[in-house]
């Protein structure tokens, strides 16, 4: 029998260790986490972390994490984005989405596999890249709008994800007409938008009758892990629904629900180590390898993704021609959000038979693997960014 309570220590001591290690080099403490699954792995082979405990892990993490993310939509900081970074945000997403997409397509001939990869290339790490702007000490227009594309990024990969998901889903599945797919993908996101804003108009009226730290950490949980709960019996994408509870949340109870994000943000690294160490876990080198390539496609398709769109996104816009050249190496790292949404899929992909469980498996060690590479060009492509634009 699995002694989990030790395995858990043992996940976090070292995870906190080679987090640290990461960290000094400059490199996000996610590579550290996974880094620590990758040793554990073969170190302790006889340790097996069970499916259940895996999803619910994976769930609780994503859960929170989409929460967080959904509270950064406030109809003031979208009013301040302002129409050019907007449409910046969104080209750079579709054009990474559709030249990933496109570019494992051709080297895979796997269409399902080309909507996973494209879906989960969206996803831009904000941590790294803000921090690299702080310790440059850079703030002007250029500064702020890498910000707000790396803030709101991961809200628009979800969405994709989401929608890419479905479809693979529906596909997998294989025993629906046109009409019930349309309607089954379509409630897969509609019911979660639904879903979490219902759950946010409760959850701010309770939010306006809490005070103690402690009522508002119970109440936020109450909250998260119903929604989530509720997402699983609908059917509906949990994560989606998630991110509208935060969104709903904050704009309609935007002083008190400032207190939920920040003691979600506080129990956010413990579980982090878990969370990145289990990816680390279930990365299968062996699969990346007899997958011919893909993660180095993935990896350049990726880049001139971002790169291309950030640039005709910013054409588009009327931005500064500097801005246009130089934009999209800001927006390269990936890290937490990315594993996350791969997670997703491959729990979800597993129960779909032996070709939606190695669908699931090769993205998820495809993107863990990746993360890796993205973490250590990703703040080089932010100080390059910052340089170029200083010379102009």
């Amino acid at each position: 029998m699995q002694n989990v309570i030790l395995l858990a220590g043992i996940i976090l001591g070292l995870g906190f260790i080679f987090g640290k290690i990461t960290d000094h080099f400059k490199l996000t403490t996610v590579v550290g986490y996974i880094i620590t699954g990758i040793i554990l792995g073969p170190v302790f082979h006889l340790i097996k972390i069970s499916s259940t405990t895996t999803e619910i892990v994976v769930g609780f993490v994503l859960a929170l994490v989409a929460f967080i993310i959904g509270g950064n939509f406030t109809i003031n900081f979208l009013r301040r984005l302002g129409k050019a970074t907007g449409i910046i945000l969104v080209s750079q997403a579709l054009a990474t989405a559709i030249f990933t997409g496109i570019g494992i397509y051709l080297w895979t001939n796997n269409l399902l596999t080309a909507l996973i990869l494209g879906s989960l290339a969206v996803a831009t790490a904000p941590a790294g890249t803000i921090a690299v702007i702080q310790s440059h000490h850079v703030r002007n227009r250029v500064s702020k709008i890498i910000t707000a594309i790396v803030g709101l990024d991961d809200g628009i990969a979800i969405i994709i994800f989401v929608v890419a998901l479905s479809i693979v889903k529906t596909i997998l599945g294989g025993n629906l007409s046109i009409l019930g797919s349309i309607y089954k993908v379509t409630w897969e996101i509609g019911g979660a938008v639904i879903l979490g804003i219902i759950t946010g108009i409760i959850s701010s009226q309770l939010a306006k009758r809490i005070r103690t730290e402690e009522s508002i950490l119970i109440t936020a949980l109450v909250s998260i892990l119903i929604c989530a709960g509720l997402a699983k019996i609908a059917g509906v994408s949990l994560i989606l629904s998630e991110m509208f509870l935060g969104a709903s949340l904050v704009n309609l109870a935007p002083g008190i629900s400032r207190s939920y994000f920040e003691v979600i943000e506080k129990l956010l690294p413990l579980f982090f180590v878990l969370f990145f160490v289990t990816a680390g876990l279930n990365l299968r080198l062996d699969l990346l390898i007899k997958s011919g390539g893909i993660g180095l496609i993935y990896i350049l398709c990726r880049i001139i993704g971002k790169i291309v769109g950030a640039a005709g996104g910013a054409k588009l816009a009327k931005a500064k021609p500097v801005v246009q050249k130089y934009l999209g190496f800001a927006l390269l790292s990936q890290a937490g959000v990315a594993i996350g949404l791969a997670a997703i899929a491959s729990h979800e992909l597993s129960i779909l038979g032996s070709s939606g469980q190695y669908l699931g498996t090769l993205a998820l060690t495809t993107i863990t693997a990746t993360t890796v590479i993205f973490e250590i060009i990703g703040p080089i492509g932010v100080r390059f960014t910052l340089t170029q634009i200083k010379k102009c």
